[in-house]
């Protein structure tokens, strides 16, 4: 692979998660009613979502996405952020 090839597809990479970080931090604004004020980097502990929250918001992305994700892989990703960084690793891609 190229230098600019790879540029292009780190690029690329960087987009579908830049992409999903906003798809999902609307669902836990609006869906899941995070707290106002919650960014893609609060952590899910500070917006207050316990265990039963993260299970609904994982059986959510899993069908909003159609990649399996766990809430324990949410619990470990702690924020949207990494949680949509997480969706992109499983070769999710925003619907926008």
């Amino acid at each position: 692979m190229s230098i600019q090839t790879h540029t292009q597809t780190a690029t690329q990479a960087d987009t579908v998660t830049r992409e999903l970080t906003e798809e999902v931090l609307a669902t836990v604004r609006g869906k899941f009613e995070a707290p106002e004020g919650s960014t893609a980097e609060t952590p899910y502990e500070d917006m207050e979502f316990d265990s039963l929250v993260l299970l609904e918001l994982a059986v959510h992305l899993t069908k909003e996405y159609g990649v399996e994700v766990t809430d324990d892989e949410i619990l470990d990703a702690a924020d949207v952020t990494r949680t949509a960084a997480l969706l992109a690793g499983k070769g999710a891609r925003p619907h926008g």
